[in-house]
C-alpha cells in the first residue's frame, strides 16, 4: 500500500519518465543476458554448419571422382609397366646383347666388329652402346634394322656409315656399314662406366 502510495503521489510525467527508464533497462537486460549470448551462439553455430556443408561438398566431389582417379592411377600404373618392359636392367644386357646378334644372323648379315661399350650415367637411367661393324647387302641391312624397331626393348641406331663394296658372289655381299646400337637400362649402380662385354670379331 505505501508503494501504491508513493506511486499515485508522483506527478504523472514524472512517473511516465520513471516507467520509461525501468523499460529501458529491462529492454537492455534482456538483450545483453539473453539476446546477445544467444544470437552470439547462433553466429558460431551457423560458420560450424557452413564449414561442415563446405567439407560434405569437397568429400562428395571425391567421392564423385574416385572411380575416375583410380581408374587413372591403373592406366599410369599400365603405362609404368610397359616403358619399364622396355628398359632391360643391367642383368639382362647379356641376353640383349645375344638377341641383336641373333636378328642380324637371321637377317644375313655378317657381323665383322661387335663391342660393347661403357655404360654412360644419365640422371634416371643408362646408356649402353654397342659398336657394331658389319658386311652384307642393303636388303638384309634394311630387314635387320627392321627387326630391331620391333624389339620390345629400346634399341637406337645411330652414327651410321655405309659404304659399297666389291660384290662377292659367294656370300653376295655388296656394302660395309658401321653404326652403334644404343640401348637404355635401369641401372642400380648407376653406370660406372665399366665395360659390359667384350669385342667380337669375326
Amino acid at each position: 500500500m505505501a508503494i501504491k502510495a508513493y506511486f499515485a503521489n508522483i506527478p504523472k510525467k514524472q512517473l511516465y519518465i520513471l516507467v520509461s527508464l525501468l523499460s529501458v533497462g529491462v529492454i537492455a537486460s534482456y538483450v545483453y543476458l539473453l539476446w546477445r549470448p544467444l544470437y552470439e551462439e547462433k553466429g558460431r553455430l551457423t560458420r560450424d554448419l557452413q564449414g561442415l556443408q563446405r567439407d560434405l561438398h569437397e568429400k562428395r566431389l571425391i567421392a564423385s571422382n574416385l572411380n575416375r582417379l583410380q581408374q587413372e592411377i591403373e592406366s599410369l600404373q599400365n603405362q609404368l609397366k610397359e616403358s619399364v618392359a622396355k628398359l632391360p636392367e643391367e642383368k639382362e644386357v647379356p641376353s640383349l646383347l645375344t638377341q641383336i646378334s641373333t636378328l642380324g644372323t637371321q637377317t644375313g648379315i655378317s657381323f665383322l666388329l661387335f663391342k660393347p661399350g661403357a655404360l654412360v650415367s644419365r640422371e634416371f637411367y643408362s646408356e649402353f652402346p654397342i659398336q657394331i661393324k658389319v658386311e652384307g647387302t642393303y636388303h638384309a641391312l634394311g630387314l635387320f634394322f627392321d627387326k630391331i624397331s620391333k624389339m620390345k626393348r629400346i634399341v637406337n641406331i645411330t652414327d651410321l656409315k655405309i659404304a659399297a663394296q666389291t660384290v662377292r658372289k659367294a656370300t653376295g655381299t655388296t656394302i660395309l656399314a658401321e653404326f652403334n646400337a644404343v640401348t637404355f637400362t635401369f641401372s642400380a649402380t648407376g653406370g660406372k662406366g665399366a665395360d659390359v662385354g667384350k669385342a667380337v670379331k669375326k
